[in-house]
């Protein structure tokens, strides 16, 4: 008898499925792992924008409270009028004005050298209940794989 030389056909198209299967499930996981890594990055723009705003009402906090100033704000409304008073300096109320429109920014709203954001789509709002202020930042994900977006949002709170 003869000694068989070389790989049959059928071991080598063997071969090829289980390596296309290998690459198949290697892309898979590349695409997933930058869905997630994008998820993450708009998630820390969401957070960044909610601890901004609360920042600057820490800033202007007598004319916040006093004046609900910012109370009820939400991006996806009419953004403030831009104001210049830089140069003989602002009122309380002309600094929450700015500071909202500057913040409707990250959203890709208000000022046209605003900041460059992954918050295009994101919606946020402000709200106050006594002395303590709520930033809600809502967007929507497409996680690779379903064929709905998924709602996601994250909540920020601060007392003054």
């Amino acid at each position: 008898m003869k000694k068989q030389q070389g790989f049959s056909l059928i071991e080598v198209l063997l071969a090829v499925v289980v390596l296309a299967i290998g690459l198949l499930a290697g892309s898979r996981m590349q695409m997933l792992g930058l869905n997630y890594t994008q998820g993450g990055m708009i998630r820390s723009h969401a957070t960044l924008a909610a601890n901004d705003i609360l920042d600057r009402i820490r800033l202007n906090r007598e004319h916040a409270i006093d004046n609900s100033a910012y109370d009820g704000f939400d991006t996806s409304g009419t953004i403030p009028a831009a104001t210049n008073c830089i140069a003989t300096g602002c009122t309380p109320a002309q600094i929450a004005q700015t500071d909202l429109r500057e913040w409707a920014g990250y959203f890709a709203k208000g000022d046209e050298t605003s900041i460059t954001t992954p918050l295009r789509n994101a919606v946020g709002t402000i709200s106050r209940v006594g002395p303590t202020f709520t930033v809600v930042i809502s967007w929507s994900e497409k996680i690779t794989g379903n064929t709905a977006d998924d709602p996601r949002s994250i909540s920020v709170s601060a007392r003054l």
